[in-house]
């Protein structure tokens, strides 16, 4: 297992495989990557060779993320590449082409999605999104994954717009059976005005889900609290600014389109560029470009800063 110089065990990959995106949330941070135009440069193959030398190094899961995923139409030959040698694959999406992919989706073999639903209530969703589109798609999206047996998760950003949604998100998540992550809006890419206005504390629903919960406990991966409902399901709750205690347990390595390593969302640079050695099936290049990259990750919030 690798381990940086802080203790923190590596065993996974966000990857970025577009920049493009159908949607212009308010909010929305591009996994901390400036620019727009982010060549996608890797084919499925390079990714699946990617998760071939990863498992060696015991990085074994892996999130597959944009922008929106589901605008490559090769993203399922990703999917299905990785999954050879991974133990997880899942894959983070707004849901818009989900009706129409989840089928091929299951049969790349993906393990699970989070689907971002914060709100049902159309005029909200499209204040939130900046489109025209109606949650009512994202729904039947999310009912033809869970039909082909992927599991889903609900990603609902908390922000003052949609904040009263909260308990009819729970409502929603309960009746299907999905998991939810509870997000907290960061300033990271998000427009200064937007930050200001929309920033909303979690503690009301932590506080909810305080009275609520049958069972609390921490997870192992970035510390994050989990809240058990009577139902069934289970509430992640998320804050990724000024959390030192999630970066003390974050375990994952990203990837650019360009096939850069970044260490941290919050920081574009130092990066690892691995894109060569992937083309050239280098696999002691690969290697040593991973541990690289892992030797220096750094916690970006830590006690003394956060």
């Amino acid at each position: 297992m690798l381990r940086d110089g802080f203790g923190r065990e590596v065993d996974s990959f966000r990857i970025v495989v577009t920049m493009r995106c159908n949607y212009n949330c308010i909010f929305c941070h591009r996994e901390g990557l400036t620019g727009l135009d982010r060549a996608e440069v890797l084919t499925p193959d390079d990714y699946r060779y990617l998760a071939y030398v990863s498992r060696k190094l015991g990085i074994v899961y892996f999130k597959i993320t944009g922008g929106e995923p589901l605008l490559r139409r090769d993203t399922p030959d990703i999917i299905k590449g990785i999954r050879e040698y991974s133990k997880e694959v899942s894959l983070t999406t707004n849901g818009y082409f989900l009706k129409n992919l989840a089928g091929k989706l299951a049969d790349a073999g993906l393990d699970g999605l989070n689907v971002s639903v914060h709100s049902l209530n159309d005029e909200v969703y499209q204040a939130i999104t900046r489109t025209r589109g109606s949650v009512k798609l994202i729904l039947e999206g999310i009912e033809q994954a869970l039909d082909h047996g992927i599991k889903v998760k609900l990603n609902f950003l908390a922000m003052k717009i949609n904040l009263g949604e909260f308990e009819k998100i729970i409502e929603y998540a309960s009746s299907k059976g999905v998991d939810v992550n509870v997000i907290e809006l960061i300033p990271l890419g998000t427009p200064h005005h937007v930050y200001l206005e929309q920033r909303t504390s979690l503690d009301p629903i932590i506080e909810k889900l305080h009275r609520i919960s049958s069972n609390i406990t921490i997870s192992n991966f970035q510390n994050r609290p989990i809240y058990t409902l009577p139902s069934g399901i289970k509430v992640n709750v998320i804050k990724g600014y000024g959390n030192p205690d999630l970066c003390a347990r974050c375990t994952r390595l990203r990837l650019t389109p360009e096939g850069w390593i970044k260490t941290c969302i919050f920081l574009e640079e130092p990066f690892v560029d691995i894109s060569k050695e992937l083309k050239n099936k280098d696999e002691y290049g690969v290697v040593e470009k991973i541990k690289k990259a892992v030797s220096i990750r750094k916690p970006y919030f830590t006690r003394g800063r956060s």
